[in-house]
């Protein structure tokens, strides 16, 4: 999975790495299901300049 910052400043979790348009980045599979809007606020560190940076998801065990 990737983050990426479009030019607006908008925040998105890619499943792929995507592509750098003109203005936003874009999956490079089918639209549906391949990104998430998250808060912009988040991850200030990934701009419009930078590349997409490369993450992975952790689902901690609700186990006690």
């Amino acid at each position: 999975m990737y983050l990426a910052r479009d030019n607006n400043k908008d925040l998105y979790l890619f499943y792929g790495k995507p592509s750098r348009g003109r203005e936003c980045w874009w999956a490079e599979e089918g639209v549906d299901g391949t990104y998430l809007k998250l808060d912009k606020s988040l991850y200030l560190e990934v701009t419009w300049d930078s590349e997409p940076l490369e993450v992975e998801l952790v689902v901690k065990s609700s186990d006690s």
